[in-house]
């Protein structure tokens, strides 16, 4: 048994920076640019080649920034509020004259953990409300993983699973099921998952690129926000064993669906 099943990992906050450890894994966030992803990803003291769940907004020139870039300007929120609760990091953000909404950021750990051979895993939930009547608050999440193989890993019509590779730019529309995308960094034991649920977004775009990096980003709320409304939207990761990834990350996907999207305060 993988022994970091059933640790749901440590949230330490500093200021507006934060460090999860959670076993062998350990990585950072700074709630103030979330633009800036989970970041400094160490498995058992060795850089994970990786930079995950970046929040952006659209930017001023329509296009949402790629991840790997700090445009400040792509969350440009001041922090009204940051805390630890549990196994979550929370933070509150206020609205400004040009962006009129107040999103709330959760990054949750352990969300999976108790699955075998899941080393670690963290869900980013996104909620937003406005007081403006129709506005549609694009926000979109993107990683950056170092790898030579993309998957998508899907059910068929029977209920099993299966995984087809993603070897060129595409850009997919949600189904009836989640989408589950795996992805094999090399050189590394692990692969890495992210979920989503069809509700949860509008569409979702993979770009991988002849130096092994591979990019993939998440456009959220595909509708018109109405006044008073909250949003909610919610993208699961998960760190397996490289050895039957895709059933592992087949159980991740089952066990997401299982699961409600939480309420936030």
């Amino acid at each position: 048994m993988d022994e970091n099943r059933g640790n749901v990992g440590e949230w330490t906050l500093n200021g507006t920076f934060a460090e999860l450890r959670m076993g062998q894994l350990t990585g950072r966030v700074d709630v103030a640019q979330p633009e800036r992803g989970f970041h400094e990803i160490e498995l058992a003291e060795r850089r994970f080649a990786c930079q995950l769940l970046h929040v952006r907004r659209e930017t001023e020139t329509g296009e949402i920034a790629e991840a790997g870039s700090c445009d400040k300007s792509s969350w440009p929120l001041k922090v009204g509020d940051a805390y630890v609760r549990g196994s979550d990091l929370v933070a509150s953000y206020s609205p400004a004259d040009n962006w009129p909404y107040s999103p709330q950021i959760y990054w949750r750990a352990g969300t999976l953990n108790s699955i075998d051979d899941v080393v670690g895993s963290l869900s980013l939930l996104i909620s937003v409300q406005t007081h403006l009547l129709d506005t549609w608050p694009r926000i979109s999440v993107s990683s950056h993983v170092a790898c030579r193989e993309a998957l998508l890993v899907k059910r068929n019509e029977a209920g099993a699973f299966s995984a087809e590779p993603l070897d060129r730019d595409c850009t997919m529309e949600p189904t009836d099921s989640a989408c589950c995308l795996l992805f094999r960094p090399e050189g590394e034991p692990l692969s890495y998952a992210e979920i989503m649920a069809p509700n949860d977004f509008c569409e979702v775009s993979i770009r991988p690129k002849k130096d092994g990096q591979c990019s993939v980003r998440w456009d959220l709320f595909a509708d018109f926000l109405e006044k008073g409304v909250i949003r909610r939207s919610r993208v699961q990761c998960a760190f397996v064993q490289r050895k039957n990834d895709v059933e592992l990350a087949a159980a991740c996907c089952e066990a997401f669906e299982s699961r409600p999207l939480p309420l936030t305060t």
